[in-house]
């Protein structure tokens, strides 16, 4: 796979604070293939890794998993996820508990290195 970064704006990394503080430290960011909201990050607490979800990273001390058809569409990009108001609360993500929601953008990888 290429090269995949994955990153919390503030916004996120306090909504992941508020989840773990109520459900603990077992929490794991999905980006999934779902029905509804397609690639949208999920936080799950106690999720049980899927037969098509990779490991991609960790964030936070939060393990992402990304579905593997997924894989080269994400390969060489940062993903960057937010956490923004959203008072409708109809999603099945933790956060949304705390009328918050996870969104992403996928953004070219930029070698810092160099």
């Amino acid at each position: 796979m290429a090269e995949l970064s994955v990153v919390l704006t503030e916004a996120a990394l306090d909504a992941i604070a508020q989840v773990r503080s109520g459900l603990g430290e077992d929490l794991t960011l999905v980006i999934g293939n779902g029905c509804c909201d397609s690639t949208a990050p999920f936080l799950f607490s106690r999720h049980m890794r899927g037969p098509n979800e990779e490991h991609v990273g960790e964030v936070a001390g939060v393990p992402v998993l990304l579905d593997s058809q997924l894989v080269p569409l994400f390969g060489g990009h940062e993903v960057v996820i937010d956490a923004k108001p959203d008072p409708g609360g109809d999603s099945f993500s933790c956060e949304s508990e705390l009328g918050l929601r996870l969104s992403l953008s996928r953004l070219p990888l930029v070698d810092v290195k160099k």
